[in-house]
């Protein structure tokens, strides 16, 4: 069964973490990089193991219609299954649908409150109950402090975990754990932080925190295969 191959162990364990180590319920996490590359394919990679482990994932796009979200999912999923048989492939994607919901929002018209309501009418109308929400394509400046700090107490009400990507920009300055500058208002907020950062043909992928930092040292780095945009320890 695919589930049980290495090529769909957790992502977060290939970076020497448990998943649910520091996430639980009410808590947050983002991927950080500029765009074009890669947050989505690592958002949706997250999204497919928290499927194959019985989790329903509710999909949040900013600005993507729903047949290009659907394609993302369709494409990471087969890189993830290629060496396997193609009939066992179409039975795991067929369940896995089950487990998945796609919402869309015009980037200009996102917003918390949004959020919540959607989310709200799924569960009471019993159409779907997600555990995890992936919102790809937060946008910072449309937010305040107050209002993730409401929708962290959403989160934890609903007994949720919620993913976001953030666009960050080239000449940005970062601190000293790489974090964006215009991020660090809110990092407070967030139990993790995975950060992208192009350089040449490679993807480096950095944690923060990360809490086997001491223990990398010496280990190989982290990539995201520019082949694939799969988590790898194998450069380029």
């Amino acid at each position: 069964m695919l589930k049980n191959t290495n090529t769909l162990q957790d992502p977060l364990k290939i970076m020497g973490r448990d998943a649910a180590a520091g996430i639980e319920n009410g808590g947050f996490a983002a991927i950080l990089a500029r765009a074009g590359v890669g947050k989505t394919a690592l958002l949706v990679q997250l999204a497919i193991y928290s499927m194959l482990n019985g989790k329903n994932v509710l999909h949040i796009s900013t600005g993507n219609p729903v047949d290009k979200v659907d394609l993302w999912y369709r494409e990471v999923f087969y890189r993830l299954a290629q060496t396997e048989e193609n009939s066992e492939k179409e039975k795991l994607w067929d369940r896995l649908l089950h487990r998945r919901f796609i919402m869309t929002f015009e980037t200009e018209t996102f917003s918390i409150d949004k959020l919540e309501k959607r989310i709200s009418e799924l569960m009471a109308s019993e159409i779907f109950r997600p555990a995890q929400v992936m919102v790809d394509g937060l946008v910072l400046e449309n937010q305040t402090e107050s209002r993730l700090n409401q929708l962290k107490d959403y989160a934890l009400a609903n007994r949720l975990i919620l993913w976001f990507t953030v666009r960050t920009h080239r000449e940005e300055p970062v601190e000293n754990s790489g974090i964006p500058t215009s991020f660090a208002p809110y990092k407070h907020l967030f139990e993790l932080m995975l950060l992208l950062h192009p350089d040449k043909n490679r993807v480096y992928l950095k944690m923060v925190p990360d809490a086997d930092q001491q223990k990398r040292q010496a280990s190989a780095e982290l990539y995201l295969d520019p082949a694939t945009m799969l988590i790898t320890d194998v450069p380029a």
